[in-house]
């Protein structure tokens, strides 16, 4: 398993307690690729008690350059990707395995099942498992096995990896790289597959200027994969970057009312489906309002600042900011 790290002290040890716990006898290591942590997360993973879990440097910081290298040091055949964000259930790399060779599939992964332990991230879970929230988006909500065009981090054999010349640590802006990786898989003719038997639980942001800078992230994400491919691996990302390109239209060129006709509009679709998450007390619907539009404004916004970049040649952060 290759555990991509930065700065995670606060969601480590459970994650790797979890994985430490898997049933599948074959897990032969736990590579933990730690691109340059300040708060003690090395410490954690070096003091794990579990010999398979062993650290290993990633100078060049991102998630991308983690899984080159990780690709690199793995011993196995199988290559599983985690996410320190997240808790996996104890027979998550046995379903992986198992549903990786009944499907003959070139990557396999579980829904991306959402919890959240403060009330804004409840409602940031609410919202990203929704189909208003996150479009037709099925790996976030899948409720039985299908073909998808791409998954949750990913069991994957090592030979396609390595066929595929690994993941894209230069061209993308960051974050792109599972997505442009399962884009790879399918063009190449391979098949990326969503089972909900592979259970694991991901831990959304918590604070409403985290999430936007996520999904602004994100955007900017979809716009260099489509800058590399002239052509998206979806057309989810055209939804929020209508929202923002039609309502920049409407305020230029409508008259009265019309000109906020959009953004009105989406707010009230918004505020239906975040009322209707409120039946469950769990979810504050007026919190699953504010996640609603940060999560389309920002990836809205991000995807146009993302092709701007792309038409004025300014190319994209390979890194986050601050890691340059």
């Amino acid at each position: 398993m290759l555990l991509p790290v930065l700065n995670e002290r606060r969601y480590l040890h459970d994650c790797l307690e979890s994985l430490v716990q898997q049933t599948y006898v074959n897990v032969l290591e736990i590579i933990v690729l730690d691109g340059g942590s300040t708060d003690g997360s090395v410490a954690i993973a070096k003091s794990f008690g579990d010999l398979r879990v062993r650290v290993v440097d990633n100078p060049r910081i991102t998630a991308a350059a983690a899984m080159n290298i990780g690709i690199s040091e793995a011993k196995g055949r199988i290559v599983c990707r985690a996410d320190a964000h997240a808790l996996y259930a104890s027979d998550y790399v046995l379903r992986c395995v198992k549903t990786l060779l009944e499907t003959n599939a070139d990557n396999v992964g579980g829904p991306m099942r959402a919890v959240g332990s403060s009330r804004f991230g409840r409602a940031v879970a609410a919202v990203t498992s929704s189909p208003w929230g996150v479009g037709p988006g099925v790996f976030h909500y899948a409720d039985r096995r299908s073909e998808v065009d791409t998954v949750y981090l990913g069991c994957m054999w090592r030979s396609t990896l390595e066929e595929l010349g690994g993941y894209d640590e230069d061209s993308l802006q960051w974050a792109a790289e599972d997505q442009e990786l399962n884009f790879r898989i399918r063009k190449a003719g391979g098949k990326v597959i969503v089972d909900p038997d592979i259970r694991s639980w991901y831990f959304p942001r918590e604070a409403p200027r985290a999430l936007a800078r996520q999904y602004r992230n994100y955007g900017l994400a979809k716009a260099s994969t489509l800058a590399k491919h002239a052509r998206l691996p979806t057309w989810r990302p055209l939804a929020p970057a209508a929202l923002i390109l039609g309502s920049v239209l409407a305020a230029l060129a409508g008259r009265r009312w019309t000109r906020v006709a959009i953004p009105i509009g989406h707010a009230v679709v918004c505020a239906a489906v975040a009322l209707n998450l409120g039946a469950d007390r769990e979810i504050d619907p007026t919190r699953a309002f504010a996640a609603f539009e940060i999560c389309h404004w920002s990836y809205g916004l991000g995807f146009w600042a993302g092709m701007w970049r792309f038409l004025t040649g300014r190319g994209f952060e390979s890194r986050p900011v601050g890691h340059q």
